[in-house]
């Protein structure tokens, strides 16, 4: 299982909503194409970036942004995080 959990503090319900992208904690030995076939085959919607980065935790943090308007705000409301 190369993602965790989503990762929603203030911040991210703010970017969900202006910029389309939401943050989950991934494997740390995940790379991005990893990462992103298995978003899509999870939620069934379309990654168009992804930025990674290690958190002073040690966990592997990623943004993702996904294609279409509203698509991340309905990945957030599926998943239970607004």
């Amino acid at each position: 299982m190369i993602i965790k959990c989503p990762y929603v503090p203030e911040k991210v319900t703010n970017m969900i909503d202006k910029d389309n992208t939401i943050e989950f904690i991934v494997d740390l030995r995940a790379t991005k194409p990893q990462i992103k076939k298995e978003l899509e085959d999870l939620y069934d919607v379309e990654v168009v970036d992804i930025r990674t980065m290690i958190t002073p935790r040690g966990e592997k943090k990623a943004v993702v942004r996904l294609a279409g308007d509203k698509t991340a705000n309905e990945l957030a409301t599926r998943l239970g995080l607004l």
